[in-house]
């Protein structure tokens, strides 16, 4: 019998002790180490991909590569870089989804709306602010896609997640001077595009959350019945972020302020059922 705690979520868990643990064959060790990467990985999948049934797809086809291949970890590093380095090469050879690729001038055409109040038949089911917090989540999310997905992934890597140098370059496999012109480029495109437009990042900027909401509802980017940004990670953490970004005038910091996605729930039970139930109990 294993004698794993099998909360991922319990003090002390030692990833890289479990990974090996899971090589030996124990099986709670192995749903432990999953559980604990479904979510950090999904994080990244989201962020690169911006829409959750794309980046459900993308975690669960990770998380079977982890599986298979937990025998490679040879303990060098931790085993959260190892599992976003798989990630970020199956997403970068992922075939780009119509939906994935914006441009800034796209996007900016869908800022380009006139100033209007929300409709008071969305405030009869729902509070202006989980609106504008999921707007505002939503459109940040989109303003990713509109980078390569090299610059992309440099930027979640490093100004998000806050991977050092030498780990980001380790899962990018480059080096870490070519990662931080990368980070670098990333970091002044956002900023160059937000700064003269966002009025979350620069208060004289024109466009505003709470205009976009109508908008995003009429193009059914929005579904006031079912808020899926704000709702994910710890209840009301998404809207004290939201809250607290007021004035931010860095791109970084901006990004930072979003909540830890949650992997959605049943991911590892549909990993079970492909793997055929062997691999995890």
């Amino acid at each position: 019998m294993s004698r794993v705690d099998p909360d991922p979520r319990s003090p002390g868990t030692d990833l890289e002790a479990l990974a090996a643990l899971a090589v030996e064959g124990d099986e709670t060790a192995l749903d432990v180490v999953v559980r604990h990467l479904q979510d950090p990985i999904y994080g990244l999948c989201l962020r690169m991909l911006g829409h959750r049934e794309d980046a459900r797809d993308a975690t669960q086809e990770v998380l079977i590569r982890v599986v298979t291949r937990l025998s490679s970890f040879r303990g060098q590093g931790r085993l959260t870089t190892w599992a976003y380095r798989i990630t970020a090469n199956y997403l970068v050879d992922l075939s780009r989804r119509p939906r994935e690729a914006i441009t800034f001038e796209q996007f900016e055409g869908a800022l380009a709306q006139e100033p209007n109040a929300i409709a008071p038949e969305l405030l009869s089911r729902m509070m202006a602010e989980e609106l504008v917090e999921e707007t505002f989540l939503g459109c940040t999310l989109a303003l990713l896609r509109c980078l390569d997905r090299e610059h992309r992934l440099a930027f979640i890597l490093g100004a998000i997640l806050e991977l050092s140098s030498h780990e980001a370059a380790q899962v990018l496999s480059i080096s870490a001077p070519a990662f931080r012109k990368r980070l670098s480029r990333a970091r002044r495109r956002l900023e160059d595009f937000m700064r003269p437009r966002c009025g979350v990042m620069n208060p004289d900027a024109p466009c505003r959350c709470a205009h976009q909401v109508n908008h995003n509802v009429a193009r059914g980017l929005l579904d006031p019945e079912r808020l899926h940004l704000a709702g994910r990670g710890e209840p009301r953490q998404a809207r004290a972020h939201v809250r607290e970004i007021r004035g931010i005038v860095d791109s970084i910091e901006l990004f930072r302020r979003h909540p830890d996605y949650a992997a959605p729930e049943g991911l590892v039970e549909g990993l079970r059922r492909i793997l055929g139930g062997a691999a995890l109990q």
